[in-house]
């Protein structure tokens, strides 16, 4: 009936008030007949409201939601007023009104039975089932189920967001919570705190309203429980409706929106219009590097131009602009430009489907040796277990010797993922079979051949807590200054054993066996300028097998291996760090990444460079709002990483 917002306030218990059953048939009601003051009440249109987009309407009935002229309003109050001939009602003093599947608290509410149009003042509370809303002033027309609240507030749970936004819920309990404004202190900082960013507190000047959707005006919503806010997304016009075909899902469309931070700086939200509660990235743009196949620095554009809850398609252009420049500024070299294309569909809750098609260049000519494809079929087989099905074309992985290329690949694995055997100790394994075409040194074999190729894998994983921290409480000055959620220092030994085995159909073999162990942890509790905070690991492997594969992508070239890990805070929220492994035997440093990120409690910068692989990318965090930050080029199902014999997709 109301809205589609979630917060709550305490329900009112008076066992000394007035309590009234107002109706069209209740002529018999004691009270004094002093009329109330509706004189400042802003006529409710029945005229429809023009959306920038399309009409908004607000003022029609609607059958269903439409109120019984006979409907009864139960009232209870301090002090209660009615006006026999002019039929109007006036309640005073901690009001409560229930009607149908609502209810409504304010200081005084008036009410015109005739014309059946309420107008309440004074700390304001609506509640529909999960849906609470707080504001100075609510008008509403009973019978057309829509009305306005000025000065709204509220908050919504990021982990359930459709379900709060859902218009036709039915009535539930609510812990009781109190709504601050942006611009107010606090009441609960810990209780907040708590449950960390996932609840999403919004402002609004004006929201009006009826029975499906909301229009709401100057907008403000933020993920961060203190005040002033870190992070704002506002927008200055604002529609929410069910989305046609979909009750479950919310349309939400703004105007002029843009993100704020720290009330300085201001970045547009370039789309106008989102499906509430399925994934997006907060910039349709990124910048990343990509010496092999991008010729350096680009620039991308992520269109989405297909988002349903089991469908997603989005187009990827790029501009090489590092090519740009050393071509002389030439902006018509159909190598200065690219794209790709991801795809990801659910056929059911266990099996999915991913693809993705890359152009390094606009030439025809050159795709034959510069486009790179793949699909992956998933099937869940439980929690733990999953089994794939994947095809490629040209991907890059990386070892120890740099990157290498499978020129194609088709065959499936069968991997379980830290399945649990004791206390600390998990089984990783993996088994399954490919048809490969790669690169090869064997000068039995042609310089690419074409061999089946076997793989059977198994690891056991023991962590032991050596020492656990205490966290600072989740306040503004300590747990969450910088860190979305508090800190705890621990400390923690690990230790792994496990082996990998090959078969080749040129009857070559590459066992492996590995043993490794090491330690990690974190200390400091990132709430102080300098030096609070420091995570590390230092961990040793060793590997027992020889280098006896045909192909130079999965072969062992590296026995004994150093793994070293540190990320420090330098000063207020930067942090700087690396990741890096060394081969004992060699001295060799190898698989280098450096990192530098900017943490907030809200949002996060972090740039990521890898030396080898010579990729690069400026990644963006923002917490709720079920937007996913800006896609990490690590993470692309084009690449992949072989360690031990092993592809690891990335």
């Amino acid at each position: 009936m109301f809205l589609p917002l979630f917060a709550s306030l305490p329900p009112p218990t008076q066992p000394a008030e007035l309590t009234a059953v107002i109706g069209t048939s209740q002529a018999d009601l004691l009270g004094t007949t002093v009329a109330p003051d509706l004189s400042n009440t802003t006529p409710i249109s029945p005229e429809p409201r023009p959306d920038f987009t399309a009409p908004f309407p607000l003022g029609q009935a609607n059958s269903e939601t439409s109120v019984v002229r006979d409907q009864p309003l139960e009232v209870t109050a301090d002090r209660q007023e009615f006006d026999l001939l002019r039929r109007l009602f006036n309640a005073i003093g901690n009001v409560f009104l229930r009607f149908k599947e609502a209810e409504l608290s304010a200081d005084r509410i008036q009410t015109d039975i005739d014309a059946q149009i309420l107008v309440a003042e004074g700390n304001v509370t609506i509640t529909r089932g999960d849906q609470v809303l707080q504001g100075d002033r609510l008008e509403y027309n009973l019978r057309l189920d829509q009305g306005s609240l000025t000065n709204a507030r509220g908050v919504v749970s990021a982990a359930r967001v459709n379900r709060d936004l859902n218009l036709t819920l039915s009535p539930d309990s609510l812990p009781p919570r109190t709504l601050p404004g942006f611009g107010q202190q606090q009441v609960e900082p810990q209780a907040a705190a708590t449950e960390s960013l996932d609840r999403l507190r919004f402002e609004a000047d004006r929201l009006e309203f009826d029975g499906r959707r909301w229009f709401a005006t100057n907008l403000r919503i933020t993920n961060d429980p203190f005040n002033p806010p870190e992070l704002e997304a506002r927008a200055q016009e604002a529609i929410a409706e069910p989305l046609v075909r979909a009750d479950d899902e919310t349309l939400l469309k703004v105007r002029r929106g843009r993100i704020v931070f720290d009330q300085r700086v201001a970045l547009p939200i370039v789309l106008r219009q989102f499906v509430v509660g399925r994934p997006y990235e907060i910039l349709p743009f990124e910048f990343g590097y990509d010496e092999r196949d991008r010729g350096g620095l680009f620039l991308l554009y992520r269109y989405r131009a297909i988002n349903t809850p089991n469908t997603q398609v989005t187009f990827l252009p790029s501009i090489y602009l590092e090519r740009i420049v050393s071509n002389d500024f030439n902006f018509f070299d159909a190598n200065s430009y690219g794209g790709a294309i991801e795809v990801g569909h659910r056929f059911t809750s266990q099996t999915r489907l991913r693809g993705y098609g890359f152009l390094n260049t606009l030439d025809p000519s050159d795709w034959p040796r510069t486009s790179r494809a793949g699909i992956d079929l998933f099937h869940n087989l439980g929690a733990r277990h999953l089994l794939t099905v994947s095809a490629i074309y040209r991907q890059r992985v990386f070892n120890s010797l740099g990157e290498q290329e499978i020129s194609s690949s088709l065959g499936g694995t069968l991997s379980g993922t830290d399945i649990p055997l004791t206390q600390g100790l998990a089984l990783n394994y993996l088994v399954g079979g490919q048809y490969v075409t790669a690169a090869s040194d064997d000068p039995s074999l042609p310089p690419k051949p074409s061999l089946g190729r076997l793989q059977a894998a198994a690891s056991l994983n023991w962590a032991l807590p050596l020492w656990r921290g205490t966290p600072l409480p989740p306040t503004q000055t300590q747990g969450l200054r910088y860190s979305p959620r508090p800190v705890q220092p621990f400390l923690e030994f690990y230790s792994q054993l496990g082996g990998a085995a090959n078969y080749y159909t040129n009857g070559s073999t590459q066992p492996a066996l590995v043993a490794g162990a090491g330690f990690r942890g974190q200390v400091g509790h990132f709430s102080r300028n300098w030096l609070d905070y420091t995570s590390f690991n230092l961990g040793f492997t060793q590997t027992l097998g020889e280098p006896s594969s045909p192909f130079i992508f999965d072969r062992i070239t590296d026995f004994s291996v150093l793994n070293v890990g540190l990320l420090q805070q330098v000063y207020g929220p930067l942090r700087v760090g690396t990741q890096m492994k060394i081969n004992v035997d060699t001295g060799r440093i190898f698989d280098t990444d450096i990192i530098v990120e900017y943490s907030r409690r809200t949002y996060g910068v972090i740039f990521r460079y890898n030396l080898d692989n010579r990729l690069g990318a400026i990644l963006f965090r923002i917490n709720g709002f079920n937007w996913r930050g800006n896609a990490d080029p690590f993470s692309s199902p084009g690449l992949g990483t072989v360690t031990d014999g092993v592809i690891r997709s990335n």
